[in-house]
């Protein structure tokens, strides 16, 4: 059996375990200061052990839910509180506790809200050893606490730009800049389940590149890769912030309406298409194109909604080439 799961998924299963191994890396903490005598110590870091459990059990019990997110925020204030708290009796065990921190706050926080709370913690920090032990031991701190927090957010800035390339070249076509197809059918399902529980219409135009082939042979296929992106920028500026394009062949290109009935939509695709081939495009003399608009009926899947939209390309087709037959 295969277990799939997406990023968000792995996410908070990844901190109950993280939160589960740290409260008992605290327990083993507490164990050798009570060994120490440092009893003060032990009684005030006991607070982190059922901190660190329950918010182990909030997050596994709103795994699935975007609410856990919260329970981090106090997981953090608390941790740092704790430590602010016992610097000014245990200046060097709290200053090492908290260099960690930042380190765990970008794990379980937004780059922005760990990177505040992080410096904000940062300059109480320096500012309490300051007036406590003076202006050396604050810059010597301070300097420490500096490079921790720029490399913590160096890595986690990193990653996060990982994730967003990885995601982009997962949903992305990679000549176009268009929604591939992949992500088609997952927009498609999620906007044909949005508009029936908000009872709104979803439409589809379908655009095509005539001539497409022949282009590349006449121009090549260099023209034809710089000629793609424009073409979809271009189509973009023409629909709504909320509608998406996507390349599902190399000619067909598809934009997704959500909250727009069929006959907008057809107002729309004649808009769309006469700017684009009134557009110049070089070195193209001129970009022919066929277009084609439908409404997404009731209980209607996204495959289906495919099959009835190529199917409707084809008899375009179909009449097209018969009209020219009988031009001739």
């Amino acid at each position: 059996m295969t277990i799939d799961l997406s990023q968000e998924e792995l996410l908070p299963r990844l901190q109950v375990v993280v939160y589960l191994l740290a409260a008992c890396a605290v327990a083993l903490t507490l164990y050798d200061q009570y060994r120490q005598g440092l009893y003060p110590l032990v009684l005030s870091n006991a607070i982190a052990i059922p901190a660190f459990l329950f918010s182990a059990i909030f997050i596994y019990l709103k795994r699935d839910q975007r609410g856990y997110e919260r329970i981090n925020y106090a997981l953090i204030f608390t941790l740092a509180g704790l430590a602010l708290y016992q610097l000014p009796h245990y200046p060097l065990q709290m200053t090492h506790y908290l260099y960690a921190l930042p380190l765990f706050s970008f794990f379980c926080l937004p780059l922005r809200a760990a990177t505040l709370i992080s410096g904000v913690l940062g300059i109480i920090l320096v500012a309490m050893l300051w007036l406590d032990r003076g202006f050396l031991v604050a810059l010597r701190t301070a300097a420490n606490f500096s490079l921790l927090l720029g490399s913590a957010w160096c890595f986690a800035y990193l990653t996060l730009l990982k994730g967003w390339s990885l995601k982009r070249l997962a949903l992305t076509d990679r000549i176009s800049g268009a929604y591939n197809r992949r992500h088609f059918f997952q927009a498609l399902t999620r906007e044909i389940a949005r508009g029936q529980s908000a009872r709104q219409s979803v439409s589809l135009i379908a655009l095509v590149l005539d001539d497409y082939r022949q282009l590349i042979d006449i121009h090549g296929s260099r023209e034809m890769t710089a000629f793609l992106p424009r073409f979809v920028t271009s189509a973009q500026r023409l629909i709504r912030a909320g509608d998406e394009i996507f390349r599902l062949d190399d000619d067909l290109f598809v934009l997704v309406l959500p909250d727009c009935h069929e006959d907008d939509a057809i107002v729309l695709m004649e808009r769309v298409k006469r700017s684009l081939q009134q557009r110049a495009w070089k070195p193209f003399a001129e970009l022919s194109l066929r277009a084609v608009a439908l409404g997404v009926h009731t209980g209607e899947e996204a495959r289906d909604v495919e099959k009835r939209l190529l199917a409707r390309i084809q008899k375009q087709q179909r009449a097209s080439l018969q009209l020219a037959a009988f031009t001739e």
